[in-house]
């Protein structure tokens, strides 16, 4: 599962953008290292089921046809699902065509969110309350997780990490956490366990390293 936004679509957005940094985010540029990871992933497993569901940042793609150029909607090409070349490395693309895409897995809502709450956890117990369902969301850059006991189920949220750059162009120093969530899911059943595992960075002489524990063995770069 990839929760969305992992394509910026930075050059499309309709943000004020530095100007230092229009050769790194131009858009031909990041959408080649965006096929590049795809094409990376789909070698490294093979025969897995990975399912994209496109989240607020590849939004930005299709919005901004339908403002410049929508007399190109349609054609051959024009669709980011296309740019990314998804159908060629058999990646399945959930898109409904608006800033919030969801896609349920039995129980489970797996979904990129227009919601984020200041603090860790506060956005994911915010969309318990209001979908009433258990649900993983992206959006936030953060961990976290509610848990709730319904009449007749408990439910739980959690929030997703991120996996990018925390210091981008745009924002000072974001409280951004690093890290991914594995979701374990009974065949027979609409059972499920998730797993949050942060990925922790600490900095000492203006150096970066990345530390996390996976499966019991610690990692660090």
């Amino acid at each position: 599962m990839i929760n969305g936004d992992a394509s910026d679509c930075w050059e499309a957005s309709k943000f004020d953008k530095n100007p230092a940094f229009r050769e790194k985010g131009k858009l031909v540029s990041e959408l080649k290292l965006t096929r590049d990871f795809l094409v990376r992933l789909r070698k490294r497993f093979q025969r897995a089921r990975i399912v994209y569901v496109f989240g607020n940042h590849e939004h930005r793609w299709a919005v901004f046809i339908a403002n410049n150029a929508r007399e190109l909607h349609g054609l051959k090409g024009m669709t980011l699902q296309e740019q990314l070349e998804l159908e060629e490395n058999r990646i399945e693309c959930v898109y409904s065509g608006n800033k919030e895409t969801s896609w349920q897995w039995g129980k489970l809502l797996i979904g990129h969110f227009d919601a984020v709450s200041k603090h860790s956890g506060y956005t994911a117990k915010n969309l318990l309350d209001s979908k009433g369902i258990s649900l993983i969301q992206n959006h936030t850059h953060r961990g976290g997780s509610s848990f709730k006991r319904l009449w007749d189920r408990d439910v739980v949220a959690y929030e997703n990490f991120c996996l990018c750059d925390r210091n981008p162009a745009y924002v000072d120093h974001p409280n951004w956490q690093l890290g991914f969530s594995i979701v374990y899911k009974d065949k027979k059943s609409d059972c499920f366990s998730v797993e949050q595992h942060p990925i922790v960075e600490i900095v000492k002489g203006g150096q970066a390293t990345l530390k996390a524990f996976f499966n019991g063995t610690f990692y660090a770069n």
